[in-house]
């Protein structure tokens, strides 16, 4: 405890002008016998009943000033300083006051020795409070016995381990425990303790230490102190057994004739046999602790990790040789503490049988898995949608509910995010009978789009097709028409498709007569129909015959979990069209693609995996294989790549500036790479060069793009 917590702070107070008498009255109204000179907030010294006594005996009268009363060399201490601290200063300067002073040598009070008492008692009293709470919540069994070796106090583990209660106080613990009679007696006798003494009793095992107790300087008994171990023996002899079974499994493992290896649930390896060490070429030093992605990438692990599934047979290539890979979760109460991987790669000869026959039920089961998405094409028309991201599912159910009516579906998001692809989702679950006919509105050349819709009959214009030509929907008649880009349809056009979907008909340009269609509308874009509306690009009346059930689709850069999945999907495809074997992207390139902006969006990784596939002479495609433009942009867009779908108010402004001006910085990087070349930087960027076109208007970058010298 502080000084500052005892002091007397309303002490008297005096200045160099006050008389005799005024202490005097400060003195009876303040009962002090002590007074602090102050003047102008400086300390000059102190005034007490006995200097009064001196200058009076002198002949002073009570008018006088008390100057020559005042003592100047006073014992003074900091308000700061512990009590014993402030008790050492006093005792040695034999003082009953001090005057306490603040940091700045202010006067922060005065204590006497009553003070110093009270405050000290009350940490002593706090001290005590303190060690009966700390007896009372302490694990081990204490007792307390006086020079009778009778019973003075016990805590609360003893009461209960023993089952004591208020009538224990005052028993001679020989009629309880004779077996600690000695132990006392020594260290009551010598005042020795006796520390870690080993006690059996009739229900526990114990670990006893009996110490001494004093009081000034005079033994008035001892205590008892009691661990019970009965427990912990237990635990040591189960860790014994663990250490039997762990050298019993090391010698399993050890003679298995395969490469084994056992992570936690992590990932990270915590054991692994030599067969496994030769396999890789690696010092058993050298993979213990690290994951094994970093030792054998080859091993798909996420599965049985993150699954929770044991995989058995799976086969893989390892250094070029197909290898057999077995791998089991390991449980312990029902949670995942990790698993073990057993690989077969020696003399596989003996099971190219076994091998052709899995080959074999593989294409079986190819051809059964086309058969069935034939099947049940209607049922589940969105499988090629490759997604585990929550909004995506939720975005699938929710077009599979927009096919069953006939509405006009109003499909929006940035160029790349498969705007086309829930298109044809939703026509295969319609059940409609026609066609599917798809239309780019910004690839088609604007005095083109009018006969492209509505066709037009023989001499119509001038290099007309001889016999006409039927329009976009006459051929999606009963069936449905998918309006791609429909933002960049010129306002006359809009004017003629309002009517069509009005009145149903179409009349062929040349044509008198008018054509009934059925079909179904469904639009995409990627700008901002609304914004366009207001600036009077696009009609609004149109906006809400297309905008009647709206599906918006996030960008790859808000659903990174599906990057993982879309990388095995195109490498798939692609093995298929070629005769390689990749098998997968390492973890490396899955985190440098999940940090990557992807302005491009799903189309723009495709175009990414499909480079690196062809460069690519290993199992996995790894960072080196891809392309460097690529690794350019990713190194200047990595540090900025965050969802902004997590953030809100000023901050996510923020970050969509931050988005904007990234976008910028890349397109102008393609288009320097390819010289100013639009139709080659669009390919670069995965995006379509209409976007292409659209970003450069949004961003004020001049079509005439030239490189400065």
């Amino acid at each position: 405890m502080k000084v500052e917590d005892f002091t007397t702070t309303d002490y008297a107070q005096l200045s160099i002008r006050s008389t005799i008498r005024d202490t005097l009255e400060v003195f009876l109204q303040k009962k002090v016998d002590i007074a602090c000179v102050i003047e102008e907030d400086h300390f000059l010294g102190i005034v007490t009943k006995y200097s009064l006594y001196r200058v009076l005996l002198a002949g002073a009268s009570l008018e006088q000033s008390i100057k020559k009363a005042i003592k100047r060399n006073v014992v003074t201490i900091q308000k700061n300083m512990t009590l014993y601290e402030a008790r050492d200063i006093m005792v040695a300067k034999r003082v009953s006051h001090a005057v306490v002073l603040t940091e700045t040598n202010k006067v922060f009070g005065v204590m006497s020795k009553s003070d110093l008492i009270r405050g000290i008692m009350s940490e002593v009293q706090n001290l005590a409070n303190r060690m009966k709470a700390l007896l009372e919540h302490l694990q081990d069994a204490v007792i307390s016995v006086d020079n009778q070796l009778n019973i003075t106090a016990f805590n609360r583990s003893a009461k209960q381990l023993f089952q004591f209660d208020d009538l224990t106080i005052g028993k001679t613990i020989r009629s309880i425990f004779p077996n600690f009679t000695d132990d006392l007696v020594y260290a009551i006798t010598t005042g020795e303790p006796i520390k870690a003494k080993r006690i059996s009793l009739p229900n526990n095992k114990m670990i006893a230490s009996f110490i001494p107790i004093r009081e000034l300087s005079r033994i008035t008994g001892a205590m008892v102190v009691l661990k019970d171990v009965t427990s912990f023996e237990s635990i040591a002899s189960e860790l014994e057994l663990t250490k039997k079974l762990k050298k019993i499994l090391n010698s399993a493992i050890e003679f298995a004739y395969d490469g084994i290896v056992i992570t936690d649930h992590a990932g990270n390896i915590t054991m692994a046999n030599e067969g496994f060490l030769d396999l890789y070429g690696v010092e058993y030093n050298e993979v213990i602790g690290k994951n094994i992605s970093q030792i054998a990438p080859e091993i798909p692990f996420e599965k049985c990790l993150k699954e929770k599934k044991a995989m058995k047979g799976e086969v893989i290539k390892i250094n070029g040789k197909p290898s057999i890979l077995t791998q089991s979760p390991i449980f312990h109460n029902r949670e995942l503490i990790g698993a073990i991987y057993k690989i077969i790669f020696r003399q596989l000869d003996v099971w190219k049988d076994l091998l052709l026959r899995i080959e074999q039920l593989e294409n079986e089961l190819t051809y059964y898995r086309g058969e069935l998405k034939k099947m049940t094409g209607k049922k589940d028309s969105f499988t090629h949608i490759i997604s585990i991201n929550p909004r995506i599912e939720k975005l699938k159910q929710e077009a599979y509910i927009a096919a069953q009516s006939s509405s006009t579906v109003l499909l929006t998001g940035e160029s790349g995010t498969g705007k086309e692809l829930f298109a044809e989702g939703i026509h295969n679950a319609s059940g409609r009978q026609g066609a599917l006919i798809k239309v780019n509105c910004a690839a088609i050349p604007q005095e083109l789009l009018e006969s492209e819709f509505f066709g037009y009959v023989d001499g119509a214009f001038t290099g007309a097709r001889r016999g006409g030509k039927p329009g976009k929907f006459e051929l999606a008649h009963l069936g449905t028409l998918f309006l791609d880009e429909i933002g960049d349809m010129p306002l006359h056009l809009q004017a003629k498709l309002l009517r069509v979907l009005q009145e149903k008909e179409v009349e062929r340009i040349g044509d008198t007569k008018t054509i009934q269609v059925d079909v179904r509308i469904i639009a995409a874009t990627n700008k901002d129909l609304w914004r366009l509306v207001q600036e009077g690009k696009f009609r609004e009346d149109l906006f809400y015959r297309v905008n009647v059930i709206h599906l918006h689709i996030p960008p790859l850069r808000d659903r990174i979990e599906d990057i993982p999945l879309l990388c095995n999907h195109f490498i798939k495809k692609m093995n298929q069209r070629t005769k390689k074997s990749i098998l997968g992207v390492t973890p490396e390139v899955v985190g440098l693609f999940q940090s990557f902006y992807w302005p491009g969006n799903v189309r723009h990784l495709e175009n990414v995996i499909e480079r690196a596939f062809h460069f690519c002479h290993t199992s996995y495609i790894d960072v080196e294989h891809l392309p460097e433009d690529f690794l350019s942009f990713a190194k200047n867009a990595r540090s900025s790549c965050v969802s902004s779908s997590t953030l809100d108010g000023h901050l996510k402004q923020a970050r969509q500036q931050q988005l904007h001006d990234l976008d910028q910085t890349i397109i102008l990087e393609a288009l320097k790479k390819m010289n100013g070349n639009k139709t080659k930087a669009a390919e670069l960027l995965g995006i379509s060069r209409s976007t292409l076109y659209e970003k450069m208007r949004k961003y004020g970058i001049k079509s005439s793009f030239q490189i400065s010298k």
